[in-house]
């Protein structure tokens, strides 16, 4: 019974610690507002949450038609939210809640409401599991609360929440994987290790991937520091480590292969900026938004005298590594896979400095006096050379006063228990050191992410805005969608916000993800060269404005803002309005699944123009393999019929030299020049200046913008191909800046193949279930025909026609194709994530092979038992 109180007292403790740590958010929830960032916050996390809660609860567990152009959700989504834990058991309580009445239908209103609550459930479990390790490894109850308090609040937990809040799962994991550790290393049961690993690829490939970099480390520091006599030899360890590792991988592989897969799959330029091995200035005393290290710390580490406890010693020094850590851009790429410096990992370093805060406080009733003293007196100077030394801080700065304020106050507490040892005084520091660290944390989140960051902008009344989802925009697209009845495309962003589709439920163009179908960004980029509107890695939008690429890939609608200027592609007509939007319709669409005789070879088109690749497409099939049937056509360059001027400024050589504030380059056109259909125009541009920022870029009606060459989020793309209405001049407008501008190309397009194509064109029957597409032809042609549909090509997919597995092909660049049979033909395009079949039989083996190690150790244990007693 005594137990039972202390578990409850302890579980009552760690919930109103992560109340009191959340206050600032708590306020602000009271006042509509929400613990949610209002960039990636608003445009990914909600998004995804209620996309996902979406499909999995209508069956969808792997495959969206709706997910941009149609994309894996399993694999893709698994760096986010479809193998997140947390995740699927909030979404189990909510679709529980729904069930039960308790809540309206869920939308991602529910999902931004349910933020903070599990937040705070989150950090107390989290703040428990610390508990349950620094127990394990005999650290005292109230010294072992203590420390995992600042491991479960510290600044980069509610930093991960506001901003990426999948990030802040990785709290729940650590601990296990070090507990895991110390089973192997105390006990020889390998069990723990094996379940958390498991939990953690299982979970979140990229999170595993950070915390085993720290487990490797951690348990090379526990080689070198024998806590004690009795621990398992390091090859006995190894024995045990290697096998607990490829079981526990084994187990989670079957969310974790699918994951890296996707991750492998997904292009992003290359990050070929230099990277500094040290150089990152964060001040982690003083204004760290992500490492703000606790005075305590700073105290206990300068204590000398402690490092002569093992355990003690093993927690500071990893500390000190992983601040050292923290100054170097060198060491962010490696934790973000060698990629770009992101600094992501500082959850690691809390857990280190928490242990050190845990074994120093169970030091602190013996250390000498002179110690103490010293410690204090190192602690006030590195809190004077941190200030001393940035530039963006000084003694008279708000924040900093705030932050010496709480310092002060714990210095002096532990002044006075220097001078008097008793074990209420530690307990009135500890009081002192609470007293100021919650208030502090509250204060960093006012002012690094609700000041800083514009979270104060995310409301709930925000999210019903015309900027997010309003009732009319919402209510307008399912009434365009219930008069079509088919499976159709609508464009539609609000806020230039790539995922609107998915907070709307319509099945749009564009997505904003970080981890995409590399076949799709590839078309985007090279093959068909589509300008988004936006230059920024892992998105895509829209078809730039070609209606040839609409009536493809079934973009049937978009919607406009009436308020906003109208460019609608050609073919496209009003169709449906409401007060403040309108919704045009393409006259010129092609059927879903379409099938041809014509082939052409991607190798045969690499020198064909962007608008000519277009054409082959609505000729035929562009497949990757084989060999031409038809040559593809080749469109006149009208370059030779423009005059090029320079507007604002001076061109010469490719170089465009722009003085005013606007200016750029005038084609003009020969009058005998068509002034009906459209014109693609190609050419490269890049801006002259390394430090220029982004800068905006419009060719007549069609706007765009660059990104600064020192983005790591440009795509590196300088070829562009832009679409505009005819007309007897192109205006190419650029601000003030010198520019290279060079290769034009001018090609027309009056769209009678679109037109031709659209009449003639056959309506083939088939049907989207889930994960499936259903097609039923009848090929009366007796030819070599071939079929494709607009779903993006992908590892996963098959084929089957008539029941018998068929190659998939890839078609139209990124695309699926299949060879028709003569007569009927059955067919049917089924997703599965990649290697699906062996990982169930990899995980399901796994997993039996684990419990059937578990039970031969637990019966050698028992036998050796059984033989100590006899004897």
């Amino acid at each position: 019974m005594k137990r039972r109180w202390k578990v409850v007292l302890l579980v009552s403790a760690a919930l109103t610690f992560a109340i009191l740590v959340h206050m600032h958010f708590i306020r602000g929830y009271l006042d509509g507002r929400i613990m949610l960032g209002p960039n990636d916050g608003m445009a990914q996390m909600l998004p995804f949450k209620q996309h996902l809660y979406e499909q999995y609860t209508q069956g969808n567990l792997f495959y969206s038609f709706s997910f941009g152009l149609g994309g894996g959700i399993y694999s893709q989504l698994a760096y986010y939210f479809s193998t997140s834990i947390v995740y699927l058991l909030t979404m189990l309580v909510i679709k529980v809640l729904d069930i039960a009445n308790v809540i309206g239908n869920p939308d991602v209103i529910t999902w931004a409401k349910a933020i903070l609550p599990v937040s705070i459930i989150r950090l107390t479990t989290a703040l428990l599991l610390a508990v349950a390790v620094f127990r394990y490894i005999r650290i005292p109850l109230l010294p072992a609360f203590a420390g995992a308090c600042f491991y479960s609040g510290s600044a980069i937990y509610f930093r991960h929440v506001v901003y990426w809040e999948f990030f802040s799962n990785a709290f729940l994991w650590l601990p296990l994987l070090v507990l895991g550790v110390e089973k192997i290393i105390r006990e020889r049961k390998p069990y723990w290790f094996i379940a958390a690993v498991a939990i953690s690829v299982f979970d979140n490939f990229y999170f595993s991937y950070i915390s085993f970099i720290f487990i490797g480390i951690y348990v090379i520091a526990r080689w070198v520091i024998k806590l004690s006599e009795d621990e398992l030899p390091i090859r006995s360890q190894l024995l045990y480590f290697i096998p607990a590792l490829l079981l526990g991988f084994g187990i989670g592989s079957i969310s974790f292969i699918p994951s890296v897969y996707a991750f492998l799959n997904n292009y992003r330029p290359a990050f070929d900026d230099p990277i500094p091995f040290y150089g990152n200035e964060d001040n982690i005393l003083f204004t760290s938004r992500t490492l703000l290290v606790p005075a305590l710390f700073v105290i206990l580490v300068c204590v000398a005298g402690f490092y002569r406890n093992k355990l003690f010693r093993l927690f500071a020094l990893l500390s000190i590594l992983f601040i050292f850590f923290q100054g170097s851009p060198r060491i962010a790429s490696i934790f973000n896979g060698f990629s770009a410096p992101q600094y992501r990992f500082e959850y690691l370093s809390m857990f280190v400095i928490a242990g050190t805060i845990a074994v120093g406080l169970t030091l602190l009733p013996k250390v000498r006096k002179a110690h103490l003293l010293l410690a204090i007196g190192l602690a006030v100077l590195l809190y004077c050379l941190h200030l001393r030394h940035d530039v963006t801080l000084d003694w008279e700065d708000d924040w900093a006063r705030y932050v010496w304020r709480g310092v002060a106050l714990v210095m002096a507490a532990f002044l006075i228990y220097t001078f008097k040892r008793k074990a209420w005084m530690l307990g009135l520091c500890l009081i002192v050191v609470f007293a100021t660290y919650i208030p502090l944390i509250n204060a960093h989140q006012e002012k690094q992410l609700s000041g800083a960051g514009n979270v104060e902008d995310s409301t709930l009344q925000f999210l019903k805005s015309d900027k997010y989802a309003s009732s009319e925009q919402q209510e307008l697209i399912q009434d365009v969608l219930e008069s079509d009845g088919t499976f159709t495309r609508l464009e539609w962003k609000t806020d230039n916000r790539n995922n609107t589709n998915l907070v709307q439920s319509f099945p749009g163009v564009s997505i904003y993800s970080s981890i995409l179908n590399k076949e799709l960004l590839f078309f985007y980029y090279y093959d068909l060269n589509i300008d988004m509107k936006r230059e920024s890695v892992s998105r895509y939008s829209g078809f730039g404005n070609r209606a040839n690429l609409y009536g493809l890939l079934n973009g049937k609608y978009i919607m406009y803002d009436k308020q906003e200027p109208i460019d609608a592609p050609y073919g496209f007509e009003p169709y449906m309005a409401s007060s403040n939007y309108v919704v045009y319709r393409n006259d010129n669409m092609l059927p879903f699944a379409k099938v041809s005789d014509d082939v052409f070879q991607e190798k045969d088109l690499e020198s064909h123009t962007p608008l000519e690749r277009e054409h082959a497409m609505l000729d035929g099939i562009v497949l990757a393999d084989g060999e031409s049937s038809e040559d593809a056509d080749s469109l006149p360059d009208l370059m030779d019929q423009v005059t090029v001027e320079a507007a604002g400024g001076t061109y010469q050589d490719g170089q465009l030299q722009v003085d005013e504030e606007e200016g750029g380059l005038d084609l003009r056109l020969d009058e005998g020049l068509p002034q009906t259909g459209d014109y693609y125009t190609s050419f490269y541009l890049k801006n002259n200046d390394p430090s220029a920022p982004l800068y905006d870029l419009a060719v007549n009606e069609f706007k765009t913008d660059r990104k600064s060459q020192q983005s790591i989020y440009r795509t590196k793309v300088d070829d562009l191909t832009i679409r505009v209405k005819a007309a007897d001049t192109i205006r190419i407008r650029l601000p003030k800046g010198s520019y290279t501008i060079k290769d034009f190309q001018l090609q027309h397009e009056d769209y009678q193949k679109l037109e031709e194509t659209a009449a003639e064109a056959e309506e083939i029957p088939f049907l989207i279930h889930n994960n499936q597409v259903i097609v039923d032809y009848d090929n009366q042609q007796n030819g070599d025909g071939y079929l494709k549909i607009p779903v993006p090509y992908e590892k996963g997919w098959q084929v089957s026609v008539n029941g018998e597995k068929q190659e998939l092909l890839k078609a139209d660049y990124a695309f699926l194709g299949v060879k028709l049979q003569d007569g009927e033909n059955h067919i049917v395009f089924t997703y599965r994530p990649p290697f699906w079949n062996i990982l169930i039989v990899l995980c399901l083996g796994s997993l039996l092979l684990s419990l059937g190690w578990g039970w031969l150790l637990r019966k050698r244990h028992m036998a050796g038992e059984k033989g100590e007693k006899e004897a």
